[in-house]
């Protein structure tokens, strides 16, 4: 594998190639999906280099390198690998809930200590002031926004716009986003392309790009005004969410009481709404 045939030429390796090698070893995910411009100027150093580098290790080119990492980046995230190779399947299960248990309580412990208060503050400021809020998640992320927007949705009284599915799904909405509005985006490994491509609009348009992640070694991490980072680290599978729901919940709190009567006033009508809504199911149940 790529990553083990870098660490094993390491020693060896002149100045210049052991400065490539060890920005691989740390930002093995993004480097996957990285073209040798950027990867060039991440590094300080020459596309001929990089090109010279990869041929080091057997390779043709840059081109091939990167389709390794990304091969190799896939395995290392495959669920059932690492079922197969955790060792958990022979302990009771009392004891694997309690090491589940662990790493969780883990995850939101490092969450916490990564978390900037300035930058926290300034986005509930961004939710506080912002014209529209547009949020953007893929995959298994996009659930935890669904959940996001409906939180947003019953405390403010603003428009929130949900950025999710393919880019033709999503274009007519993102298309709208002005310097007036701000969009969060959530992404964790393996990142996704329409990630960039909604992070590079983003910045285009001048609104505010709140990313929520887990590394620097996000693809887009150097598009984004302010980065949340959060510590996903799964015993089993390819990432837990533990530190994403506590950082939404906790934006979600906040934003209310930045907005107490605001808020209150929203959750009212929504009550109202609600128990009308269901006074009218109930009545057209029992006609029926």
């Amino acid at each position: 594998m790529i990553f083990g045939r870098i660490k094993e030429n390491l020693p060896t390796m002149s100045p210049l190639h052991k400065k490539i090698a060890q920005y691989i070893l740390d930002n093995g995910q993004s480097v996957g999906f990285s073209s040798i411009y950027k990867m060039s100027e991440d590094i300080g150093i020459s596309n001929a280099t990089l090109v010279r580098f990869a041929r080091s290790l057997g390779m043709k080119g840059y081109s091939e390198l990167r389709r390794q990492l990304q091969a190799e980046i896939a395995h290392q995230i495959n669920s059932y690998e690492k079922i197969t190779s955790s060792g958990l399947n022979g302990l009771s299960r009392n004891k694997q809930r309690q090491m589940f248990f662990q790493n969780e309580q883990e995850n939101l412990r490092k969450t916490f200590e990564n978390l900037d208060n300035d930058a926290l503050d300034k986005i509930v400021e961004y939710i506080k002031t912002s014209e529209r809020i547009f949020l953007a998640g893929f995959g298994l992320t996009r659930h935890f926004m669904g959940s996001f927007e409906y939180s947003l949705r019953t405390t403010l009284e603003k428009q929130i716009i949900p950025i999710y599915g393919c880019v033709s799904d999503y274009t007519p909405s993102l298309k709208s986003f002005t310097s007036r509005d701000c969009l969060f985006l959530t992404t964790f490994p393996p990142y996704s392309g329409e990630g960039m491509h909604i992070a590079s609009f983003t910045k285009e348009r001048g609104g505010a790009f709140i990313l929520i992640t887990d590394s620097s070694a996000c693809p887009f991490y150097s598009f984004a005004d302010i980065v949340v980072r959060c510590e996903r680290n799964s015993l089993l599978l390819n990432n837990s969410y533990v530190g994403l729901v506590a950082v939404l919940q906790t934006l979600v709190n906040q934003a209310s009481l930045a907005q107490k009567e605001e808020s209150a006033e929203e959750r009212k009508e929504n009550q109202e709404m609600e128990q009308k809504g269901y006074a009218v199911i109930s009545a057209y149940k029992a006609v029926d």
